[in-house]
């Protein structure tokens, strides 16, 4: 009996073992080089392994294991066997359901000429820069939503620095989070390209944030945002408190016109290691800083400037609470405004167009599972100020992904797109439909999980 009872034990380490190996190599732990200490605190909850719910679930297995043993004395090992079998089968039927692995294998087997009749190639079109050129400044704030303005939710507005400028300037109502738009890599790439980062050869489902990692060409024969606005005489910087090689991230960037590059560690050393830090990169406040002296040093110049900023306070990690959620969401708003009177108060205002989104909805935590509860329809933040439009002539009441801000922020600082469409998007500013406007959310993400020629050719070589 002593035997059978350490063999299970030792079954139950295993299991658990796997369990965790899976959940950091799901998160790229190997590709990211950081260290696997601070990894395991911050990206695996212990917790939930041995949560009541789970303890209740291995000791119904163990005392079953153990009387099942009683009556089964002459086939023990046989019996072991088949014990073990069935569970892996259940594993293995749980695995493909969570992770949507038979939906992923019938798209696969599945094609589409989707891309074939609605995929813009930006070199192929006409794009007219306009005689003075506005400077741009591209914020996503991480996870922000205009849910949290909800007083109903939350009685309270959350974020009334964020509101107060999407009334004040141009906002756009139905903001969804798009198909393989749902991180924050991919939000990037969808808004650089006007396509989603569908993964080729792995399964976004399984792997949500290792689509962009080994390859080694990201999207090459895409002509992107940033590579028109370089084109263009623009000088093009990235700002990220957090890890840069995240998804590909960097890959990405560099081979798609950014000039200069920074991430956690480029500003450590930027602040001389003298950097306050939370679990995802640099504090916010520190990269606005940094992101204000590039900027007056640019502006300096007669050369037009495009500046990337990514925010990361207001990611969830945990163990964190709610409240803690709130209080970092506030702070994020209040940043924000006190960056926009900053730049009201210095001469380049008046040739910048500023635009703030969210990168994606709030995922995962114990927050997002309260929205998910309490709220039906979420809509990603947007703004844009200081547009080349007037503010009251525009049709905010726009259904919309993160690909369509391709033609929309080009045309937000006076360039001229033929047919006002890039890559999958539309431009919002313009009259004609976009793709969810026209299709639909289940259509259109139908149509971008099935298999397609041109996409996977955008991916090859020049």
């Amino acid at each position: 009996m002593i035997k059978k009872i350490i063999l299970l034990l030792l079954s139950f380490i295993v299991i658990n073992l796997i369990i965790i190996s899976f959940s950091i190599y799901r998160l790229g732990l190997f590709n990211f080089n950081l260290d696997i200490i601070n990894f395991l605190r911050y990206n695996f909850n212990f917790v939930q392994l041995l949560s009541f719910t789970n303890i209740i679930f291995y000791l119904i297995i163990f005392f079953l294991f153990l009387i099942i043993c009683n009556f089964t004395q002459k086939n023990y090992y046989k019996f072991i066997l088949v014990f073990f079998s069935i569970i892996l089968l259940l594993g293995t039927i749980k695995f493909c359901a969570s992770y949507k692995v038979f939906y992923y294998l019938i798209n696969k087997l599945d094609t589409s000429d989707f891309y074939e009749k609605h995929y813009v190639d930006a070199k192929k079109i006409s794009i007219k820069a306009p005689e003075i050129k506005k400077n741009l400044i591209l914020i996503f704030m991480e996870s922000m939503e205009f849910t949290f303005a909800n007083k109903r939710i939350f009685k309270e507005n959350l974020i009334p620095e964020l509101i107060q400028l999407s009334d004040k300037n141009i906002s756009f109502t139905k903001h969804l989070q798009g198909y393989f738009q749902d991180n924050t890599q991919m939000s990037l790439v969808a808004t650089m390209t006007g396509l989603p980062s569908r993964a080729l050869f792995i399964n976004r489902n399984l792997q949500p944030n290792r689509v962009g990692i080994g390859l080694k060409k990201y999207l090459p024969k895409v002509y992107s945002l940033s590579e028109i606005l370089k084109d263009n005489g623009y000088t093009t910087t990235f700002i990220q408190g957090g890890n840069i090689y995240f998804s590909g991230a960097k890959t990405f960037l560099q081979q798609h016109g950014f000039d200069f590059i920074y991430g956690r560690e480029e500003l450590k050393k930027e602040f001389d290691n003298k950097v306050e830090t939370n679990p995802w990169g640099v504090e916010d406040k520190l990269t606005f800083d940094f992101l204000k002296k590039e900027i007056l040093n640019n502006s300096k110049t007669n050369v037009p400037f495009f500046f990337t900023m990514f925010t990361i306070n207001t990611h969830f990690y945990e163990p964190s609470s709610i409240d803690e959620d709130i209080t970092n969401i506030k702070q994020a708003s209040k940043l924000i405004d006190d960056f926009i009177n900053w730049c009201n108060k210095q001469s380049f205002i008046k040739d910048t167009t500023i635009i703030i989104v969210g990168d994606h909805l709030r995922m995962k935590d114990k927050l997002n599972q309260f929205l998910d509860k309490n709220y039906d329809e979420r809509y990603i933040y947007n703004t844009f100020i200081n547009t080349v439009y007037s503010n009251n002539k525009i049709n905010r009441d726009r259904t919309f992904s993160q690909i369509d801000l391709f033609p929309t922020i080009l045309e937000a600082i006076g360039f001229k797109v033929e047919g006002s469409k890039l890559g999958l998007g539309t431009s919002l500013f313009s009259d004609k439909k976009t793709l969810l406007e026209e299709f639909g959310e289940t259509e259109l993400n139908s149509q971008l999980a099935k298999n397609n020629k041109l996409y996977k050719n955008l991916y090859k070589n020049r």
